[in-house]
């Protein structure tokens, strides 16, 4: 089979130190003024006024926009006033520095400068019609992978659900990862972002979109997740936990951008925004639920799976195979602590609201229509039940 392949990253800066060319980076943009958003546990670390120190030493005026927030994902009007903060101050250049959800925060307040109307606007795929300010991504944590992408992740308030924008107008004009600034990452947001990337990566070797060059660095991401979660989390000061994991993440952000996520992903948005849930923690809950649904349909990856994940399936039927699949990951959940069911995450069947749930993944046709099952709202009903298992 031919494929068409069109393959979408930003310039990508990793490395130890990597940093420390944030200045440099920023001038090459043409920047004078620089809008550098963050939020608080990052500014207590000092990564903040380290990341301010490389542009000033450029010349480059900052001004700091600390973002707090009463929700795990971003609401909707968090962005707005990032905005217009950006609108405001005429600056050349936005930088996140932060999780996933600051780095969301970011790309699209970039995108609001130059876009009219509000970030509802643009949610599904393809929906920006312009690029925004400039952006340079710079991820704290090893997991989200927003620093390569074009998607960003806020909560409709008036729906309660986690809705996407999903465009190429987003992407990031250029990503520096460096691994030095996740070791100041606490253990559970180590696991929850490190599982994020796992899902990232394992999800889209299955996706549809799929290609040669999406499965070569998928199974290696999952290969080096599989192998370095766990120490990162037990000892975050293991600086080759945090760089092998920041490499993985990276990959896995490259995969999703490339050839995107499917089931997990969708079925986790009304979990998470009825329950605030961290999104790496929704979909940990959700993921051996998932992938038993699907694997009917991809016996030969889920085949490659278990071998990147370090499994030995010599002289296994294909059902074994994916029992031993679904055991390891199980094992790599609970090793950091995470949840593999919905009542791990605490959620009560009796009081869900299952059906509605189900409804409002059935709606993600974008993420759908990339499952290598295809799925009714009564085959996601089913997922959601067995997830409680």
């Amino acid at each position: 089979m031919f494929q068409n392949i069109v393959f979408q990253t930003p310039t990508i800066i990793f490395g130890i130190d990597a940093i420390k060319q944030l200045g440099e980076q920023a001038k090459k943009l043409g920047a004078g003024r620089a809008l550098l958003i963050s939020g608080p546990r990052v500014q207590k670390a000092g990564l903040l006024d380290k990341a301010a120190s490389f542009l000033k030493a450029e010349g480059i005026a900052v001004e700091v926009n600390i973002q707090d927030r009463d929700t795990p994902e971003p609401a909707t009007e968090v962005v707005e006033d990032t905005a217009s903060v950006a609108r405001k101050g005429k600056f050349d250049v936005i930088i996140g520095l932060g999780g996933g959800s600051i780095l969301d925060v970011s790309k699209m307040a970039a995108a609001l400068v130059t876009n009219p109307g509000t970030t509802k606007d643009y949610f599904g795929k393809e929906k920006v019609p312009k690029r925004g300010t400039p952006t340079i991504i710079v991820p704290t944590t090893a997991g989200t992978g927003a620093e390569v992408t074009k998607h960003a992740i806020f909560l409709d308030r008036e729906i309660n659900v986690k809705k996407v924008v999903a465009s190429s107008n987003l992407l990031p004009n250029i990503a520096i990862v460096d691994p030095v600034l996740t070791v100041s990452c606490p253990p559970a947001v180590t696991a929850s972002s490190g599982i994020d990337a796992f899902i990232h990566s394992a999800e889209a070797f299955l996706s549809k979109n799929a290609n040669a060059m999406t499965d070569a660095l998928a199974l290696e991401s999952i290969s080096t997740i599989t192998q370095w979660l766990g120490p990162a989390f037990a000892d975050g000061q293991d600086m080759e936990a945090r760089y092998q994991m920041s490499l993985g993440s990276l990959m896995a952000g490259v995969v999703l951008n490339n050839s995107g996520t499917s089931l997990v992903h969708a079925m986790a948005y009304p979990v998470g925004g009825e329950h605030h849930t961290p999104h790496g923690v929704t979909l940990s809950a959700l993921l051996i639920a998932c992938f038993e649904y699907v694997a009917v349909a991809k016996a030969e990856k889920m085949a490659a799976l278990a071998v990147a994940m370090g499994e030995n399936i010599d002289g296994l039927a294909p059902r074994e195979v994916v029992e031993r699949v679904l055991d390891a990951i199980h094992y790599l959940i609970k090793s950091v602590d995470l949840p593999a069911s919905l009542t791990d995450l605490g959620i009560s069947k009796e009081k869900t609201n299952i059906h509605q749930w189900a409804v409002e993944a059935h709606k993600e046709q974008r993420l759908l229509t990339r499952s290598p099952r295809v799925l009714s709202v009564e085959d996601i009903e089913l997922i959601y039940r067995n997830a409680f298992e």
